[in-house]
């Protein structure tokens, strides 16, 4: 199942945000969509220490979109295969929500954000982040 959806829709991410998830401080940085992509990159830590990584790439495909996912520990190993990343397929979009079959994005005022991911698809939320603009 997939939902229409436009990179357009998600553009307000442009720029820094910072907040709490995963016992630590988050941190993520989107670049204005261009291409049809929209690059961003997620940082954890905890106790000042890196824990992990991301790259993240939101991607219009047809008239939907993918949230694309590789992930990092703090000395640059990547968790999947060279060839590989976590696709979050759209299943659903409303103003100010956009639900992926693994992630969540709610858009909460201008200046603040709430997603959340799940292991799997059909599985509560299991992790939770609360973001406000820097």
């Amino acid at each position: 199942m997939t939902s229409s959806a436009t990179l357009a829709e998600l553009a307000w991410l442009e720029g820094v945000w910072i907040g709490e998830g995963l016992g630590g401080e988050v941190r993520e940085t989107y670049s204005p969509p261009a291409g049809g992509q929209m690059v961003g990159h997620f940082r954890l830590l905890r106790d000042s220490v890196p824990i992990f990584y991301e790259l993240i790439v939101v991607t219009q495909v047809g008239a939907s979109l993918e949230y694309r996912v590789k992930h990092f520990d703090s000395d640059l190993r990547g968790w999947e295969r060279q060839d590989a990343f976590d696709c979050f397929k759209l299943v659903a979009s409303e103003p100010n929500l956009w639900t992926f079959d693994k992630a969540m994005i709610r858009r909460t005022g201008p200046d603040s954000n709430k997603q959340a991911v799940r292991a799997d698809a059909g599985q509560d939320w299991s992790d939770h982040f609360k973001y406000r603009r820097a």
